[in-house]
């Protein structure tokens, strides 16, 4: 028997009481010592009664999820630690402390009617499936439905009437890649809001079984969306726009009119690469980008109107074929040029640059690709931050495409704390964690409300932690954070280059 510990648990009886409260108590602990060993034993030591569930103590049934410290757990899966906090599952009606009503979730789930859906009469067909046509099931197939996705996805948050969620499309996935449901389930996932997820990856981080619902379920249906046509009218115009206006917006080429007067070249060993919504909506940021850069001594080229899109919106609406294409064409121009190494500031092409090319390239020799955030704060010795901003309190947003996806977590703080005067706090959510802004995975391209709704959590989030400024690295994070603001909000949204520069 090892120390004891204390555990904190929420208790509630809507039958009798009239508000939630939190009671500590003691664990005889021991080691490997799981959660549901320590709420047995505090119910047994304490006579404490809380009410929670439990069935299979393998993790293969998901009914014992809960809140650990604010995340989502199996009880029989997560060991106990001293000081943690117990909460029930956010979003659903609690029947006694840490016991949710599932009957939602139960209902939702039989109204798609997970299993193998005809429209004729299998039993009376014979059938041969090879392996590898029903292998992309297997992944999908792990869920066991525990909620824990629902419970950190960003859009169930902002509105979970137009998008069913994380583990729903998991089990549509599921019957649609296998060869013998002919349901018309790709169909189905579309109504139940496949295009109103963010792919921000946070259902993918707490996933006990680790299944990639962004990229094997959400990123896979949209693909054969847009193969069958299945999809909205606005997804084929985004598609089309970058195909012919190397933009997702539907503009003219002009990105290169922020750069006037700077005398970039069109060639070198370092190319900055500014990314669409940058070019023709921060273009000062740009500016500032560049001086930045020529500070701590990378001379850097500009392709101008002659860069493409990255075309990760166009992945994001299920393009792929277009995305291979264009991300080839893209490369080919960065070899054309002798670029050695690509810097950007937009954290949708670093993940394209990064994650999505070396995954639908394989083979294709590309260069070296950082984000702005990582060449800065590596040469921060030659940057000095004169000018004090005091009484700021800066308050960080973690792109998922920066942080979760690609792992940029410090750059960005590393900056942040060089600005004499400001400080640095931390929302309730952060690093991976971090919950999404409300425009990734082309949403707001696709249904700007939502995304807005989405972004509004996030500047709550702000707010409670006396924020005077969010700071992101992220474009389409600063977009929609901005225009996510309400009167009366006392926030500013800044980029982490406007920042610094202000700062010099």
């Amino acid at each position: 028997m090892s120390e004891p510990l204390k555990i904190k648990v929420f208790r509630y009886d809507p039958q009798v009481d009239t508000e939630p409260r939190y009671e500590e108590y003691s664990v005889d602990h021991y080691e490997g010592m799981r959660i549901w060993r320590a709420i047995d034993n505090v119910n047994e030591k304490h006579s404490a009664n809380i009410a929670w569930r439990l069935s299979c103590r393998e993790y293969l049934c998901g009914s014992c999820t809960i809140m650990v410290n604010g995340k989502p757990k199996l009880a029989c899966k997560e060991p106990a630690e001293d000081g943690m906090v117990l909460e029930p599952l956010p979003y659903f009606p609690v029947i006694k402390d840490l016991v949710i009503d599932r009957e939602i979730a139960d209902s939702r789930y039989q109204k798609l009617k997970p299993w193998l859906l005809r429209q004729d009469d299998i039993s009376k067909r014979q059938m041969k499936v090879h392996q590898s046509e029903v292998a992309k099931t297997r992944d999908m197939s792990a869920c066991i439905g525990c909620l824990a996705c629902l419970a950190v996805c960003p859009t169930i948050k902002g509105s979970w009437d137009v998008f069913i969620g994380p583990m729903y499309q998991t089990q549509l996935a599921r019957s649609a890649f296998n060869p013998l449901d002919t349901a018309g389930r790709v169909s189905e996932a579309v109504r139940y809001g496949l295009f109103n997820c963010t792919q921000c990856g946070a259902c993918a981080e707490v996933c006990p079984k680790n299944i990639d619902i962004p990229g094997k379920a959400i990123e896979r249906l949209r693909i054969i969306c847009s193969d069958e046509q299945i999809c909205y009218p606005i997804h084929d115009e985004v598609i089309e726009s970058v195909k012919w206006n190397a933009n997702p917006f539907g503009r003219e080429n002009t990105k290169g009119r922020w750069a006037e007067g700077l005398d970039l070249p069109k060639a070198g060993k370092t190319l900055f690469y500014t990314g669409c919504l940058s070019a023709f909506e921060f273009g000062e940021m740009l500016r500032a980008s560049v001086q930045l850069l020529r500070q701590v001594g990378k001379s850097v080229a500009y392709l101008a109107e002659d860069e493409l899109c990255c075309s990760e919106p166009v992945l994001r609406l299920g393009g792929e074929h277009e995305f291979i294409k264009n991300g080839r064409d893209l490369i080919g121009r960065f070899h054309q040029r002798g670029v050695e190494e690509v810097i950007t500031g937009c954290s949708e092409c670093y993940r394209a640059f990064t994650i999505d090319y070396p995954k639908y390239l394989p083979g294709v020799e590309m260069p070296q690709f950082f984000h702005i955030s990582q060449v800065l704060a590596e040469n921060k010795d030659k940057l000095v931050a004169n000018k004090e901003m005091k009484g700021l309190k800066i308050t960080y947003h973690d792109p998922c495409r920066l942080g979760r996806n690609c792992g940029v977590y410090e750059a960005p703080r590393e900056l942040i704390r060089m600005v004499k005067g400001a400080e640095l706090v931390e929302m309730e959510r952060t690093r991976e964690e971090s919950i999404c802004c409300g425009a990734g995975g082309s949403m707001k391209l696709s249904n700007d409300t939502l995304a807005k709704d989405v972004g509004r959590v996030r500047i709550e989030h702000a707010k409670n932690v006396g924020g005077s400024a969010i700071v992101s690295c992220c474009p389409w994070c600063e977009q929609n954070l901005q225009q996510s603001l309400e009167e009366g909000d006392g926030l500013k949204v800044m980029n982490i280059v406007e920042l610094f520069s202000q700062a010099l």
